[in-house]
Order: C-alpha cells, then structure tokens, then sequence
C-alpha cells in the first residue's frame, strides 16, 4: 500500500511501473513491478512482502516517488475507485499538510501548507493548481471534476513552476486519466449502492480502430439524496446527480510520433454551500432584539434557512478537449500540449445561515479556456539532463453575482425601524425638516416595497479577458552516483482586462444597490488592463547516502499575479455611493503575492522494501497575500493586499507491509504560521479590543495546526481468492476561526475553534479469482457529527451570525461489486 493522508481508506491498491531515471553511475535499481500491480498482491517470499514501487511523472520523466526531490503524494486510480473518492477535493484527504476539503464545488476552501485562495470573485486566480493529464483545469466551476478511470493522481505541496504550463503558488493536484492500449481490452465496471439511494457506476474499456490507433470509453453515473433537513422548506440539502463521459484516442505507429486526443464532459447538479447558524454571538442577539425569539435547530444536521428563488444549488455542466503530441528527436521529446475548455455554471446559497433574508448568494457564470505548450525533455545518459517550455494561455469568463436582502431587514439593522417607519418619521419629524434625508438617499419621499416580495436585487456583471505566456527552463547535474542537483527558472507574464456594470434595472426596490455594490454604473461598464510580471526559481540539492535512501534540501520562490475585485471600484471603493462612469472610474485591483520555501526531506524504503518513510520540514515567508477583508458588518468581499505570514510545518507518512498479508500506514503534519502586518483584516480587533494591531502575531485562520491519520488494511487468501479489508482514523485538530487572539473579550465575541473532527471508516470484502469481487463499507463509522469550517466572531451592530458550514455525513453503510477483464 502506498497512502499518505488522513481519512477513507478502505482497502488500498497502489499503480507500479519500472523507473527509467538515468544515471551517470546507475545505482542498483529498485524492485520492478508489473504495471499496476495491486497493493492486495504485493511481492516477495512467503513470509515477508515488499511495498509497491510507484512511479510518477510529474518532474516529466518517469521516476520513483521516493527518487522524486519534491513533497508528493501518489494515489493510484484503484485506490481512488476503492477508497470511494468522489471528486479531485478529496484527493487531500490523504495528503499531509493539505487540508480544506468541502462539500460544493469551491477551491477557495483548499489549503495546502496554510496557502489558500481567498478571493470569491473572478477576478483572481486559485492559488492551488488542478491539472488533468497536464492541461489546466482553471477555477470555481470548471476546475472541480469527478474522479473516475484514472491511472493515478499526485499532489504536489509547495509552490510549483516549472513543472506544468500554469504556475501555481501553493501547490498542484495532477490527475492522470487511463489510456486506450493496442490489443487490450483493460475493461471493467465497478457499482457501488448505499443508504440514501446512494448510487454510482463506472467503467471503462478499450477499443482497436485499425493497427495503430486505439480509443477508450469510460463514463460514471453518481446520485445521492441530501441528509441535512431544512426545517423551513422540507428540503434535504448536500445531495448530488453527476454523469460524466470521456473518450481517449491513442495513435501509435511505432514510429517517433505518437497523439492523445482528451474529449470530456461533466454535467453536475448538487447543493451549494450549506450554512448553519449557532445561535450565538452578538449578532445573533442583536436579531432578536428587532426579531424576537429566532429559533436554532438542535439537530447538527439540520437547518433553519430560507432559500434564493432557484433553490440551494450548485450546478455545473464542462466539456473539454485535449491533444498531446510526442515526437521522439533521439536526444530528447518534444512535446506538445493544446486544451480547449468551456463551462456553465451555476451557484447559490443561504449565506447568513438564518430564516431571515440577511444575505441570498447567486452567481451564474460562463467562460472558456485556451491553452498551448511547447516543452523539450533531453534523454542523456550523461551528468547533465535538462527540460525547457513555453506556455501560452487565454481566458473569457463572464460572470454576473446576485446579493439579496429583505428590504425591511435592511431599514431595521441600519436605520432602527421599518421601511414604511423611516419614510414616516423623516417626512413628519420637525415639520419635516429632514425629508431631504430620504431624496438624498432614495430619490424620492414616498416609501413603496419592491414588487418582488420586497426584496432588495443587487446584480452585477463582471467580463474578464485574461492572457498570459511564460518560459521555463530545469537543468539537472549529476556529480557523482550519490550527490546531484538541479536548478530551474521561469518567467510569468499576465495581463487581465476585466469591465465591471452594475445591473441596476434588475433591482425593483427604491432603496437601491445596498447589498453587495453600493455604486452604479449609468453609462455602462467600466474597464481597466493591468499587467504583471514575474520571475521564479527553484534550486534542489540531492544526496543518495544508500541505494535506498534520498536526503534532498531545496529553495523555491511562488508568485500569483494580481487581478481585480468584482464589487469596487477606484476611486470610490465597496459602498462608496458613486455613479462610476467609464474613463473616470475603474475596477479596483489587487497586486500580487510571493512566497518563498525553503524544505528539507527524506526518503527512505527499509527492511528489504518492505518499509517506505518520508519526512519533509518547510519554512516559508509569504509576502503581500491576497485575502478578504470587508467593512464591520457587510458581506462585501474585497481583495486586500497585506502582510506577511511566516510559517514552519512537517510531514511524514510510513507504510509498512507486515508479516504475510498486512500492511499498516501513519500519517502526520505539523503546521505553525505568525502573521504581521494584517491590520486590513483586523475589523473585530478594532471593534471589540479597540486595537487594529490586534491581530499582529496570530496564526493564520482556517489552517488545523495537527492531522493524523493511522491505517490498517489486510489481504488473506480464502480458496481461489482472497478476502481483504480495512480500517481507517482519522483526525484534525481544530483551527482558529479568525485573525482576531482569544480572550475572554473575543470568546464572548464569538471566538472559537472549528473543524475539528475524528473519523473511522472501514471495508470488507471478497475477491474472486476470476476478476470480480464484493464488499460492503460503512464511512464514518462512528457517526462523528462535525462541518468543514465555521464562521466566527461577529459584530454587535451586524446581521451576519456566527455559522458552521457543512455539516458531516452521516454514517453510511453500502455494498459494492466490481468486475474486470
């Protein structure tokens, strides 16, 4: 078994393929494997087995994972099948140092080493990287696909630019699909059904078309009925439908040519995000001062919400196309990468986690991607290897955002009194002599409600054209047979332009844009082009003690570039009241961010291979992050350049294969962080400690400081087969919910830790001889009641109340068969 991570690991298979790292003196290579070779069959004598070797390509040449100088984590496709893995998000339950999974279709929630996006327009970039069989898969909407027919996935941890067309600054998920082979059928289905009409199906097979081009079809069916219940609605929300279809041409003469061609599509309808409000705080008292009694559910899954007009949802529906060119020049490959992807999506959600219509999300989105690298990858068997590239990127994406408030709630939190009421007195208090308040403001002295149940509509429109091209280049010198060392370089350029309008003849209500623009557009759009550009490195030292082993020291520099907010504009900022007009106002931006890491690792395989440890220290500063802040008591989300946050973490895993049909797998990761220089994100310290600084010297919010994990899985022969099974905990501890220190002052704010959580999962099963097998599984053994992450301290003048989000599956019982050829 190959697993490094924390949760959901029911009986383990790991891909194995022989290593083609060259050397100038070749160290005795590593056991060979037959190609994707399964965990439960692993080799050796009769009373010792030996760990999977697996090979990964992400460095762009086929090398053993413990020969790779990088924090990576390797999944074959029949351990993500077997583990139950739903989508590319859950790839991080089983990846140290990388935390965040949700329940909806958002990156933003991702972290890896306490990097995070923190930007919920779209006029930025993920900070974490999604890769499909090396073609970008882009943001919120596009990039979350299903997880099907793979070969493998590796996770990569630390910032990556030189390994793929786009740069990442965190980190990179990088999925490799099945390939057609010539003469293969490579078929098989795997079902799976549980409580709560669970269902999912997915298969593959292989077609020949002629002697030198094969096509593989693959496809996957998933529905699911929601378990949290709305006690408003009667709605059961976290439910999903998915069905996803992929062919994968292979041409192959046996020439220096070959061609992969990628068509995918994906068309998704799930939940949005879900949010459950605690019933505590100030905020949530400040409510029932105007509100009276707001009743909470005492059940964690369930809520009381009321739901945008198109209900909680969370819809998408891509298609892509990829075409891989090889060309053997002899001394090298030129490859050649050309994606092309398109997306509709659609998202709303309850933001203020109450029966009150605080705060209803919607955004509805469209966009297309292009992409086009070149990279070159020598083949010498000399000392000095090398791999270069250039990349090129467009993307338009247009993007229009709903806020949505109840016109009453609005005139009572910010002016003390109904609608109806505030028109009242202004127009007869002092012989109204401050009626001008109501002109000033509304335009007029008379009060109507909005004829669409006396909501307030606030929608823009944002249209963003981005581009950008970059060059890179890796050199790797080998010294000796124990000591090698490699250096990279890449330069990024960017250029963003993106209008933003404000579609006020949407709005019904006289009281205007004062949800989530607060200023209008009555000439149309406003634009603006900004650019930025960067170079980043990454110099490795390696040093080989033993055959098995690898010590490695690295430093490398991340960078995202900047972007824009998609609710300011400058001059004027969010709520500023202006009418911003074409050639006088623009889009306010954001500048970008850097980090640089510094690591040291180890890699080792013991006890005759059948032991693998890894272990990796970072220290990283990272300057000028992009993160939301917002004035007291708005939803807004603006973009703020601030700060720096200086962090320290390990991570280890250790696989053992133990007497004859055992193996047993540890996991951890330790994550320290102090930020300086945040006071933009330090609202609550003003308010409640009278201290902007107050935050300075705080962890980063979000990020758990420990995980760990310890698993245990068996393979035993019965008969012709063999029956196998698996033990999952799992653990994360919990993460402080805001910049803000606690005390005893922001304890009573609404303080707090969130995400905590202990998990058991487990399988078992039997598997046949002749390919088919049968288990049944059960996740969250223990029905551990916990969510993702939560929301905070709150304001005393605010309507937004402190929340959990996403409330934790129930525990599950289901069955499963599979069968292939």
């Amino acid at each position: 078994m190959n697993l490094s991570g924390r949760r959901r690991a029911p009986a383990s298979h790991t891909s194995a393929f022989r290593s083609s790292k060259t050397n100038l003196a070749p160290r005795v290579p590593r056991s060979a494997l037959a190609l994707a070779v399964s965990s439960s069959l692993l080799v050796g004598t009769a009373h010792a087995q030996q760990m999977e070797e697996v090979i990964i390509t992400a460095t762009k040449r086929a090398e053993s994972v413990m020969d790779v100088p990088l924090a990576v984590t390797a999944l074959s496709g029949d351990f993500v099948r077997d583990a139950n893995l739903d989508d590319v998000k859950d790839l991080v339950i089983f990846t140290p140092g990388v935390t965040g999974n949700s329940k909806d279709s958002f990156l933003d929630s991702i972290a890896v080493r306490g990097i995070v996006t923190n930007d919920f327009g779209n006029g930025g970039d993920p900070s974490l990287g999604v890769y499909k069989n090396g073609f970008y898969q882009g943001r919120n909407g596009s990039a979350v696909t299903s997880l099907y027919d793979l070969e493998r996935s590796e996770v990569l941890r630390g910032p990556q630019g030189f390994l793929f067309g786009r740069n990442s600054i965190a980190g990179a998920l990088n999925i490799i699909t099945r390939k057609p082979v010539q003469g293969d059928p490579d078929s098989y289905i795997d079902v799976r059904a549980g409580e709560r009409d669970i269902f999912r199906a997915e298969g593959g097979t292989n077609f020949d078309i002629g002697d030198n081009f094969a096509v593989r079809v693959a496809g996957m069916y998933s529905t699911e009925d929601g378990y949290v219940d709305n006690q408003i609605t009667g709605d059961d929300h976290i439910e999903h439908d998915k069905k996803a279809l992929r062919l994968t041409g292979l041409y192959d003469a046996g020439g220096a040519l070959t061609a992969t061609l990628y068509l995918d599509y994906e068309d998704r309808e799930q939940s949005g995000t879900i949010y459950r409000a605690t019933g505590k705080g100030p905020a949530y008292e400040f409510l029932e001062s105007i509100y009276g009694d707001i009743p909470v559910p005492g059940d964690d899954r369930t809520v009381r919400i009321d739901e945008p007009l198109n209900g909680i949802i969370d819809n998408g529906e891509v298609w892509s196309a990829g075409l891989e060119l090889n060309y053997d020049l002899g001394w090298g490959t030129l490859t050649s990468l050309t994606g092309y992807k398109d997306h509709d999506y659609h998202y709303t959600e309850d933001f203020d986690a109450t029966a009150l219509t605080i705060f209803n999300y919607e955004q509805i989105q469209s966009g297309d991607y292009f992409e086009q690298e070149l990279r070159i990858t020598s083949e010498n068997d000399g000392m000095f290897n090398w791999y270069a590239g250039v990349s090129y990127y467009s993307e338009e994406l247009e993007t229009e955002f709903l806020g949505q408030q109840d016109e009453d709630l609005y005139c009572n939190v910010y002016w003390g009194d109904s609608c109806q009421g505030v028109f009242d007195y202004y127009n007869n208090a002092y012989g109204g002599a401050y009626a001008y308040v109501l002109y000033d403001y509304w335009g007029t002295y008379t009060w109507s409600p909005s004829p669409n149940n006396g909501l307030v509509d606030d929608w823009n429109r944002t249209v963003g054209k981005y581009s950008g091209w970059a060059a890179y280049i890796d050199l790797q010198f080998q010294f000796s047979e124990t000591w090698d060392a490699a250096f990279g370089v890449r330069y990024n350029d960017d250029e963003k332009k993106m209008s933003q309008e404000v579609l006020t003849e949407r709005n019904q209500s006289i009281l205007g844009q004062v949800v989530q623009t607060g200023f209008t557009t009555p000439q149309g759009p406003v634009s603006d082009t900004q650019s930025w550009s960067k170079p980043t490195y990454r110099a490795v030292l390696n040093w080989h003690p033993a055959d098995e082993a690898l010590v490695f020291a690295s430093v490398t520099t991340g960078y995202k570039q900047g972007g824009f907010n998609s609710f300011s504009v400058d001059p004027g900022g969010p709520f500023s009241g202006v009418e911003a007009l074409p050639g006088v106002h623009r889009p306010s931006t954001f500048d970008e961010e850097t980090v640089i890491s510094y690591e040291l690792g180890f890699k080792g395989t013991q006890l005759d291979g059948a032991s693998q440890l890894a272990l990796n220290a970072f220290y990283y500063e990272y300057k000028d992050l992009q993160a939301t802040c917002s004035e007291p008591g708005s939803p807004v989300v603006v973009v703020c350049n601030t700060g720096q946050v200086d962090a320290q973490g390990l991570e280890g895993t250790w696989n053992l294969a133990f007497f004859e049909y055992w193996r047993l797998g540890l996991g951890f990761s330790w994550f320290d962080s102090e930020a300086t220089g945040v006071e933009a994100f330090c609202q609550n310290g003003r308010e409640w400690l009278g201290d902007a600084t107050a935050c300075e010297g705080s962890p980063r919010p979000g990020i758990p400081e420990y995980t760990a994990f310890a698993s245990l899985n068996a393979n035993i022969p019965v008969g012709s087969g063999e029956v196998f099974g698996g033990l999952v905990a799992s653990w994360e501890d919990g993460a402080p919910s805001n910049w803000e220190p606690e005390n005893a002052i922001t304890r009573a704010a609404g303080w707090r830790y969130t995400g905590e959580y202990t998990e058991v999962q487990a399988n078992a099963g039997y598997r046949g001889a002749a390919g088919w097998a049968l288990s049944m599984y059960v996740e969250n053994l223990l029905d551990e009641e916990y969510y993702d992450s939560g929301n905070g301290m709150t304001s005393a003048s605010s309507p937004y109340v402190q929340s959990d989000i996403s409330p934790s599956r129930p525990r599950t019982f289901g069955l499963r068969f599979s069968y292939g050829l």
